[in-house]
C-alpha cells in the first residue's frame, strides 16, 4: 500500500484492559475514541503524565488558565479520586523566537532609557526611523501616503475596525500595529512642542515600536554566549506564570524540565536521531528532521492530525505574524536575515522537514554542538526531555488543542525515531504516548484568546478587577468540560455564579445550624431515621453514584458539578419542609444526614481543587487562593462568644417589643433591631436569620463575606419590592376590573346593541337586521341573544344591590 494511503496505525494499550480493574474510560486524541485507561505500569497504580508547559515571554491570560487549570482538575480527579500515584512532569520553553526577540527587544530598550535620560533630537530622530520602519512592515498600513501628521486623520477611516469587538486574526493583528503606530505619532507630535513632557509617559507611547526597531539594529551588540540577557527575561515571566499557577490553586509539577538546563541531553537527543538516519544537518549548523526516511523505515507521520501529514501546516514557531496585505502594495523588504532562513529551507529534501536543530544568528543564543552554536528546535524540547525523565513509553501527554499539529506530532515522530525499532524486526511499533489529551480553546466574543494577536485578558487582571476568582474560573472550566472549545458568554457567567452561590448559601446553612447544636444552649438533636432521611440517604447514593459515572466518562466534568447542585438542592428542600414553625411546632430534621451530605460535597469539592479544606470531617470552601479571604473559620472561633451574646439579648428585646406593639418606644425598638440585622452586623460579616420567635426559635447566625451578605439581602429586599408591586398591581387591575364591571352593570340590556352596526331590533333590543338591512344569521342571534341574558342579569344584580341600600 502507498504511503499517502496509509491509514494511521492501531493503539494498543499496554495490557489487557479486560483484566485491568481501572473504571476510567479516556478520550484519546490519538485514536479520537474514547477507551479504556490502562496505566504502563505493571501494578496498575503509577500514571506517568507530560504536560506541554508555557513558553515565557509575556503574562498569562485566560487562556493559559483554562488549559492549566483543566489539567490540574483532571489531574487531582486521576490521583484523589481514582487513586493513582501521579508523577507528573511540565516543561518551561524558556529558549525560543519569542523569547529572544522579546528579551533582545527588552535589553536594548531598556539600554536606551539609561543612555538618553532626557527626550533630545537623537531620541526623535530614531524614534522616527522606528516608526518608518514599522509602518513599511505593517502589511495594509499606506506608508508611502500618509505621514505621521496625517496618521490621526487616517486613524478615522479606521472606526468601524477600531469599534468592532469580534475581529479575526489577521484584523487582529492589523489593529495593534496601527493602534501602535497611532501612538508614536502621537509622541512624535507632542513632545518636540512640550519641552516638560514627562520621558516616562513618552516612552509607554513608543515602547511597542521603537523597542522593535533597537532590537533589530543593535542585534549584532549581543554575542551567543550571552545567555543572561534571554535567561533572565525568561526567569521573571516564568516566576510571573507560577505566581498566577499558585493563585489559581494549581498543584506544582512533580518534575519540572527546562529546556536551557537540558541542551546537552537535547543535543544526545538529536545525535541519536542521526544516527538512526531520521535526520540530517545541513551546510552552516541547523539539523532537519527526514520525514520521508521515517516513513519509508515504517513508521507513520502526523498521527494526531493525518491530514496534516504533506506538510501543508507550518512548521517551526512563529513570532508575532504580520497583517494581510492588500492587492495594490508592495512586499516589505526581505531582511539578510529572512533571506538566510530562506535559503535553509531550500535546502531541505522535503518542505514537511522540521529543524531539530538550529543554527544561532545574529543576536541570539547559542550553545556549543557538533554542528557548530545553536539551541533546540521548537519540538524537540519536549522529545527529549519527557525521554529523559519517564523513558521510552508514558501514559498520558496534554497541551491545548493547537499544539496537536505540528508540536505534538512532531514529538510523538521525534520520539519514535530516537527509540526506534524496526518494525520489521519488531511485532510491536514504538508507542511513545498512550493517551493524548487536547484541552480546547476559550473565547470571549468567539474570538480565541492568543499573547501573540494581545487579544487576551491576563490572569492577573481578571482577578485584580474583581471579574474573576480562581473558584469561579475552576467553576467555568469544569461547567464547559475540558475537550471542546469553551466561549465566555452572559449566560454561562450567570451559570456559574448561580452555582457557586448555591453551594455557599448550603455550608453557610449547615455550618451555621451545627454551631447552633454545639453551643451549651443549643437544641437537642435527633437522630431518628424516618422515610424523611432514608429519602435523603438514596440522593446522597444516587448523587455519588452520577458523579462517579460522569468522572468515569472522560473526566465529564459538568454532569459531575449538576448531581452536586441536585442534590443540595433536595437537601434545602428536606430542611425546609422539617423546619419548626408555629404551624408545625413539632417537626425537626436530622442535622447528621444534612451534615454527611455536607462532608461528602466538600470531599468531592477537595478533589476538584475548589475546596482547600482538609480532613474528611470537613465541611465549607476553606481560602479561595485569589483572594485570601477563607471560610472566616478562624475569625468565627474568636466572635462566635460574643456575637451569641448579641443576638440573644437582640432576640429578647425584639419579643418584648412585638409583644408590647401598642407602646410608641416599642416600634423604635424594632426598627432598630432590623437596622443591627441589615446594617451594622452584615458589614462585619455576621448574618442573622430570623426565626419564628412565637415558638422559641433563636436567630440562625451565619458568618460569610461582608459584600456577599449584603447583596442577598439587598437581592431579597429588592424580591420582597417585587413582590409588593406586584401584588398591589394586581389589586389595583381587580379593582379597575371591578369599576369597569359596575359601570358595564349600569346599562339596561335593551340598549347595549343600538348602535350603528344594526338598523332592527326586536321588543328585548336584540337586532334582527344589520347596518344594510339583511337579517341576522341564526349563529350570529344565537351569540347576541346569549350576551343579552348575561348583561340583563348582571343589569338586574345592580338593581337590586341599589334596592338594597
Amino acid at each position: 500500500m502507498a504511503l499517502e494511503n496509509r491509514d494511521p496505525p492501531t493503539w494498543t494499550p499496554p495490557r489487557d484492559p479486560v483484566s485491568s480493574s481501572t473504571p476510567l474510560v479516556l478520550y484519546n486524541s490519538l485514536t479520537r475514541t474514547k477507551s479504556p485507561f490502562v496505566p504502563v505500569d505493571a501494578s496498575g497504580r503509577k500514571v506517568t503524565w507530560y504536560c506541554c508547559g508555557p513558553t515565557v515571554y509575556d503574562a498569562g491570560h485566560l487562556g493559559h488558565a483554562r488549559n492549566y487549570l483543566t489539567t490540574d482538575v483532571l489531574r487531582r480527579i486521576m490521583r484523589d479520586y481514582f487513586g493513582y500515584e501521579v508523577e507528573f512532569v511540565q516543561n518551561v520553553t524558556d529558549v525560543d523566537d519569542k523569547i529572544i526577540k522579546r528579551a533582545r527587544e527588552r535589553h536594548f530598550f531598556n539600554q536606551y532609557k539609561l543612555e538618553h535620560p532626557k527626550l533630545d533630537a537623537q531620541v526623535f530622530a530614531e524614534t522616527r526611523s522606528a516608526f518608518d520602519k514599522f509602518a513599511r512592515n505593517t502589511k495594509g498600513f499606506p506608508f508611502d501616503t500618509v505621514s505621521i501628521d496625517q496618521v490621526p486623520e487616517w486613524m478615522l477611516s479606521q472606526k468601524e475596525l477600531l469599534e468592532n469587538p469580534i475581529l479575526d486574526e489577521d484584523q487582529t493583528i492589523f489593529k495593534v500595529r496601527i493602534l501602535a503606530l497611532d501612538s508614536v505619532a502621537n509622541a512624535l507630535r507632542s513632545a518636540p512642542n512640550e519641552g516638560s513632557m514627562d520621558p516616562e509617559k513618552y516612552w509607554s507611547m513608543v515602547d511597542s515600536v521603537l523597542s522593535v526597531y533597537l532590537g533589530d539594529v543593535k542585534k549584532g551588540d549581543i554575542s551567543p554566549e550571552q545567555h543572561a540577557i534571554f535567561a533572565d527575561y525568561a526567569a521573571y515571566w516564568e516566576n510571573h506564570f507560577n505566581e498566577d499557577l499558585r493563585t489559581l490553586n494549581i498543584l506544582p509539577p512533580t518534575v519540572t524540565t527546562r529546556v536551557s538546563e537540558y541542551i546537552p541531553e537535547n543535543i544526545a537527543f538529536v545525535e541519536q536521531i542521526i544516527d538512526n538516519g531520521f535526520a540530517y544537518a545541513i551546510p552552516g549548523g541547523t539539523v532537519y528532521f527526514d520525514v520521508n526516511a521515517f516513513e519509508k523505515a515504517g513508521h507513520y507521520y502526523a498521527k494526531l492530525e493525518p491530514g496534516n501529514r504533506k506538510g501543508d501546516a507550518n512548521q517551526e514557531e512563529s513570532v508575532l505574524p504580520p497583517a494581510p496585505v492588500s492587492q495594490d502594495q508592495a512586499q516589505p523588504t526581505v531582511s539578510a536575515a529572512d533571506a538566510e532562513i530562506e535559503n535553509e529551507k531550500a535546502q531541505k529534501r522535503s518542505p514537511r522537514d522540521f529543524a531539530l536543530w538550529k543554527k544561532s544568528r545574529v543576536g541570539e543564543p547559542g550553545w556549543e554542538s557538533p554542528w557548530g552554536y545553536g539551541r533546540p528546535g521548537w519540538h524537540i524540547e519536549c522529545s527529549a526531555m519527557a525521554s529523559q525523565v519517564l523513558g521510552a513509553q508514558f501514559d498520558v501527554h496534554s497541551g491545548g488543542i493547537d499544539l496537536a499539529f505540528p508540536h505534538h506530532d512532531n514529538e510523538l515522530a521525534q520520539a519514535e525515531a530516537y527509540w526506534h525499532k524496526d518494525p520489521k524486526e519488531s511485532a510491536k511499533p514504538v508507542q511513545w504516548v498512550n493517551y493524548f489529551i487536547h484541552m480546547g480553546h476559550l473565547s470571549i466574543a468567539g474570538s480565541k484568546m492568543s499573547k501573540s494577536l494581545k487579544n487576551f485578558v491576563t490572569i492577573r487582571d481578571a482577578i485584580a478587577t474583581g471579574d474573576w476568582t480562581a473558584r469561579k474560573l475552576r467553576i467555568l472550566f469544569m461547567l464547559g468540560g475540558w475537550k471542546g472549545g469553551l466561549e465566555i458568554s452572559q449566560n454561562f457567567r450567570a451559570e456559574v455564579d448561580l452555582w457557586e452561590k448555591t453551594v455557599s448559601n448550603f455550608f453557610s446553612n449547615v455550618e451555621a445550624l451545627t454551631r447552633e447544636s454545639e453551643s451549651s444552649d443549643g437544641p437537642r438533636q435527633k437522630h431518628l431515621f424516618r422515610p424523611q432521611e432514608k429519602q435523603l440517604r438514596q440522593d446522597l447514593e444516587a448523587a455519588q453514584k452520577q458523579l462517579h459515572a460522569s468522572l468515569c466518562d472522560s473526566f465529564n466534568t459538568g454532569p459531575a458539578l449538576s448531581a452536586i447542585l441536585d442534590l443540595i438542592g433536595k437537601t434545602n428542600t428536606y430542611l425546609k419542609n422539617n423546619q419548626k414553625s408555629a404551624s408545625n411546632p413539632t417537626a425537626y430534621f436530622s442535622l447528621a444526614a444534612v451534615q454527611e451530605v455536607a462532608r461528602w460535597v466538600t470531599k468531592m469539592l477537595q478533589v476538584f481543587g475548589l475546596s482547600t479544606t482538609t480532613g474528611a470531617d470537613a465541611i465549607g470552601w476553606g481560602v479561595d487562593s485569589s483572594t485570601g479571604s477563607d471560610s472566616v473559620q478562624n475569625k468565627e472561633s474568636i466572635a462566635l462568644p460574643y456575637v451569641q451574646v448579641l443576638s440573644r439579648f437582640r432576640d429578647e428585646v425584639k419579643a418584648l417589643a412585638i409583644a408590647n406593639k401598642s407602646v410608641p418606644v416599642c416600634q423604635d425598638l424594632l426598627k432598630l433591631s432590623d437596622s443591627l440585622r441589615d446594617g451594622q452586623l452584615l458589614q462585619l460579616g455576621v448574618a442573622l436569620e430570623d426565626r419564628d420567635s412565637s415558638i422559641g426559635e433563636q436567630a440562625l447566625i451565619k458568618f460569610g463575606d461582608p459584600a456577599e451578605l449584603i447583596a442577598a439581602r439587598e437581592a431579597k429586599f429588592q424580591a420582597q419590592l417585587e413582590k409588593e408591586a406586584k401584588k398591589q398591581a394586581a389589586k389595583a387591575e381587580a379593582e379597575r376590573l371591578e369599576k369597569e364591571k359596575a359601570e358595564k352593570a349600569k346599562l339596561r340590556p335593551q340598549d347595549m346593541f343600538r348602535t350603528e352596526e344594526y338598523s332592527e331590533w326586536d321588543e328585548d333590543g336584540v337586532p334582527t337586521k344589520d347596518s344594510h338591512g339583511e337579517e341576522v344569521t341564526k349563529s350570529k342571534k344565537k351569540t347576541l341573544k346569549k350576551a343579552w341574558d348575561k348583561q340583563k342579569k348582571l343589569y338586574d344584580s345592580s338593581l337590586a344591590l341599589a334596592g338594597k341600600s
